[in-house]
């Protein structure tokens, strides 16, 4: 860790979890067999939470994408019922998955608004503006530490996503697109995930 004059303190621990889900795709219940389920979730991240707390810790919940394309009963709601438990669960960022682009871009839009926390992606660009589609990343601070994530959504997105669809969007190579940006989010941040 860095230390500068607003910074994180010299000769100081910071403890800090970081937990992360991905490939949700509609799955808020458990299924027959007693897996998944946004109820077990919360229940392991609330005694994560606990547990880093009273450690003196500080817990980012991260999302990688893809709550789109599971079950019909959150393929038919637009996955609000999964972004509402995502909410309750506190999540504090979301990367755009290729599935997000399953549907059109005003459900996307609408999805967004549902959301308590960010939709980040640094390299999905609006074809027609040519201005990024969400967010390149998120900081958080905590006791002076400066924690930035940076979001990207994997190039093969084109291919994969839903062509009537993907056409609205240029996606740029991750690769390429965030050795552009690390170095300026470097000076930004402690930890820069």
């Amino acid at each position: 860790i860095k230390a500068t004059s607003d910074g994180p303190a010299i000769h100081k621990s910071y403890k800090l979890t970081i937990l992360h889900t991905n490939d949700h795709h509609g799955r808020f219940w458990q299924n027959r067999h007693g897996e998944y389920g946004m109820a077990a979730r919360k229940t392991l991240v609330d005694n994560i939470r606990q547990e880093v707390s009273e450690a003196g810790g500080h817990v980012l919940l991260f999302d990688a994408g893809d709550i789109n394309t599971g079950i019909p009963e959150s393929d038919l709601l637009d996955a609000e019922p999964d972004i509402r438990a995502m909410n309750l669960l506190q999540y504090d960022a979301m990367v755009a998955g290729n599935h997000e682009f399953d549907n059109s871009p005003e459900v996307l839009e609408k999805q967004e608004e549902w959301m308590d926390f960010p939709l980040l992606s640094a390299n999905v660009f609006d074809r027609e503006s040519g201005k990024r589609r969400f967010p390149a990343a998120a900081h958080f601070q905590f006791d002076g530490l400066r924690v930035v994530v940076l979001g990207l959504t994997t190039g093969d997105t084109y291919r994969q996503g839903n062509p009537e669809y993907v056409e609205d969007y240029n996606f740029k190579d991750p690769i390429r697109t965030a050795s552009a940006l690390v170095p300026d989010l470097q000076k930004e941040a402690d930890v820069l995930i």
